[in-house]
């Protein structure tokens, strides 16, 4: 998603390899294959026990940090990507998904959250303010269809109380409007970066709602009432986790049940996993340490989304 911080920055890395590889051998040291790594670039992690050590690290050097590691032992699973090329052709996609006035279809979602706002705003997407409830009236999606320019629209209600809503609006405006299924924010944002703006609104349809339906999404919430339910016990006001809308987790940490939610979401391979803090964010630094040496290849990306009622959202692609 363009304009927005992470920690994978979408500035190009100081650095222009990602290199990653098993070091398997007898007797080796973690810490003491850490500090040989270390001048060779940043991002660097190495986790493993005395028989095999995995290394990830950013260099510009890729062959020097293989070196190191035929000379403690024996290397596979041997990963080079270059960074600088990835990140271009991201940008050059996100870029060619941002909405052309003058192609005439226009983007319009509800959203909640200061963050989440500025997130759709930056796809090119006009914003209906969901405030805390997420309960927009069919009056002020009408006017946002009014005031996007566009000849026909693409509507993301982004939540499933919003649908019914969404669709009255669409079925009164005086203009043709398409009403993409998104039930979640994250899958809303999903659908926004897949838009094509050389298709119509009707052809943009399968393809944005694919893609927010590809989206795993989570949520960290305080539970409002004792909670009971598939092996889980949960007290009012703990933490409650929930995956693809569904309680997975819960207790009184909320870097542990942010972590169920997350593994949960990542239970299949996944590129990006994008976390967005709500009003009342909860520190993420242990959370994402922890996600970066267990999953060193995952592109941690981290957005101030500002929505209430949830700490945190989760997304993984």
């Amino acid at each position: 998603m363009p304009s927005v911080e992470s920690l994978h920055q979408q500035e190009l890395s100081r650095f222009r390899y990602c290199t990653v590889f098993l070091i398997e051998g007898d007797g080796l040291d973690p810490d003491g294959l850490e500090r040989m790594f270390e001048p060779l670039g940043d991002s660097l992690l190495v986790v493993g026990d005395s028989s095999a050590v995995k290394v990830h690290v950013h260099t510009d050097d890729p062959g020097a940090a293989l070196s190191l590691g035929v000379a403690a032992g024996a290397l596979a699973g041997v990963e080079i990507a270059d960074m600088h090329t990835q990140t271009i052709e991201r940008e050059q996609r996100l870029l060619h998904a941002l909405p052309d006035p003058e192609a005439g279809v226009a983007i319009v979602a509800i959203a909640s959250g200061a963050g989440n706002r500025s997130l759709f705003e930056s796809l090119g997407a006009r914003v209906v303010d969901g405030g805390r409830t997420m309960n927009p009236s069919t009056a002020e999606i009408l006017a946002a269809i009014g005031a996007s320019g566009g000849s026909e629209v693409l509507l993301l209600p982004n939540d499933p109380n919003v649908l019914m809503t969404a669709r009255h609006a669409a079925e009164e405006a005086t203009r043709p409007v398409t009403v993409v299924p998104t039930t979640t924010l994250q899958g809303g944002l999903a659908a926004a970066v897949a838009f094509d703006a050389g298709r119509s609104a009707e052809g943009n349809l399968a393809p944005m709602s694919a893609a927010a339906a590809e989206v795993a999404t989570g949520a960290v919430t305080i539970a409002s009432r004792a909670l009971a339910t598939d092996g889980l016990a949960i007290r009012k006001g703990g933490w409650l986790g929930l995956a693809d809308g569904n309680p997975v987790a819960g207790g009184d940490s909320f870097d542990e049940v942010a972590r169920q939610v997350a593994e949960r979401l990542l239970s299949r391979p996944r590129e990006i996993l994008t976390l967005l803090t709500g009003e009342e964010p909860q520190p993420l630094d242990a959370l994402l340490d922890e996600l970066a040496a267990r999953y060193p290849e995952l592109a941690l990306e981290v957005h101030e989304g500002g929505q209430p009622h949830y700490a945190l959202l989760l997304s993984a692609e």
